[in-house]
């Protein structure tokens, strides 16, 4: 089976956003933001929730676990590993930026560049 990699960027996204789903066909799934900023820099929560999600076209969807990327608010990088999950049709959602998890209005994240592998 071959790894499929999003290699993307997000602009202005709020919570509730989902990435296009790949085909990890080893694990661990590995995404990294870089040079990750939020809208409201400069908060005492600064972090984002990201949750690892397995497409099933027949069952359920699998909700795995939300990580916190702890640097994306001035540029920096953050990271996120799900040990042990892979999947043919993954992909991310943003639970969360700065504590809001408002999709209406609140913080907005954006990245220059988004992998997951």
């Amino acid at each position: 089976m071959s790894i499929q990699a999003i290699d993307s960027y997000l602009s202005g996204v709020r919570p509730g956003f989902q990435s296009s789903k790949t085909d990890i066909g080893s694990a661990p799934t590995i995404i990294d933001f870089y040079n990750c900023k939020t809208s409201d820099h400069g908060l005492v929560d600064e972090s984002t929730k990201v949750q690892l999600i397995n497409y099933n076209y027949t069952t359920p969807n699998e909700y795995w676990e939300e990580k916190t990327f702890t640097a994306c608010f001035d540029g920096g990088q953050s990271h996120g590993e799900w040990a042990g999950r892979k999947g043919d049709d993954l992909f991310f959602q943003i639970k969360a930026v700065n504590g809001t998890t408002n999709s209406g209005s609140g913080p907005t994240l954006s990245a220059t560049r988004v992998h997951m592998w």
